[in-house]
């Protein structure tokens, strides 16, 4: 995913996107048909991420990342609002200061974005996007700014499952998993910077995962594809770690970038649908 990233930054819009970035359902070619039956969230949910980076040998916490769900409308329609806004520490802004919000509105059956938006501020680079989805003709209309240049506005022909950055994570959470092997792997296709991307993932099976202050849980282990490009090194480097419940929740993503390495730590839950069996 490396032509995300514009800017050469460790923090929080890279783990934004890592959160995002985790597998549902690991049978290959299932997730083109894009039915879902909401189960995993429900309006009221609230995450939120600590962020940390390691360089030489040495783990700093450098922002947070927060996600919700609720209930809302966009041009008339009714619809689930998904949020994911990203944050450096004050203490880190001197260094290279961060305030990322991505917001998508989607339909409350599919999960399919109707309408995505992203406003970022990164170390003085600003960019905002504008994504308005026709399912129906396969097209997404697209306006982008950056800094103080002109607005651009395109139209993207997309395939008939394609998502967004904040719509895909809400997505996955509720395909089906029973069919689950170890090295299955799931295509998923993403609009992002007005471009289509397709990545996979692949489950490597269950493991305990034990994240600090909340305890240890059960979870569900998989590897990301990623593209090589400005932060990531190419190949299945970046390994997320998901509730083995029906939450299907990130709790711990971990990944080498050019330099260094970044991790995603969950460190608050509420209105959750149903209890996380942390154990202490």
């Amino acid at each position: 995913m490396g032509r995300i990233h514009k800017a050469q930054s460790p923090g929080c819009r890279w783990l934004l996107m890592l959160v995002i970035l985790w597998p549902g359902h690991a049978v290959t070619g299932q997730t083109q048909d894009c039915t879902v039956q909401r189960f995993s969230f429900q309006p009221g949910e609230e995450a939120r991420y600590r962020i940390s980076y390691n360089w030489l040998f040495l783990w700093t916490d450098v922002g947070e990342v927060w996600f919700s769900a609720k209930e809302s409308r966009v041009m008339e329609i009714p619809c689930l609002h998904l949020l994911a806004v990203g944050a450096t520490y004050k203490s880190w802004d001197w260094f290279f200061k961060v305030r990322d919000r991505y917001e998508s509105w989607v339909y409350p059956e599919s999960l399919k974005p109707i309408a995505f938006k992203r406003d970022v501020y990164e170390g003085g680079y600003t960019i905002k996007h504008h994504y308005l989805f026709n399912h129906t003709k396969g097209i997404a209309y697209t306006q982008t700014q950056s800094n103080d240049n002109p607005v651009i506005k395109d139209t993207v022909p997309i395939p008939g499952c394609t998502f967004d950055l904040v719509s895909i994570l809400y997505y996955v959470r509720n395909l089906d998993l029973s069919g689950c092997r170890i090295n299955d792997t799931i295509p998923i296709t993403l609009l992002i910077d007005n471009e289509i991307y397709t990545i996979y993932f692949r489950y490597l099976g269950t493991e305990k995962k034990k994240i600090r202050k909340l305890g240890e849980i059960d979870c569900m282990k998989f590897s990301a594809m990623l593209i090589q490009g400005s932060v990531f090194n190419k190949g299945e480097k970046m390994v997320i770690w998901v509730t083995h419940d029906k939450n299907r929740l990130p709790v711990y993503i971990e990944s080498p970038i050019l330099v260094g390495s970044v991790r995603g730590t969950l460190i608050g839950i509420k209105g959750n649908r149903y209890p996380l069996d942390f154990r202490k």
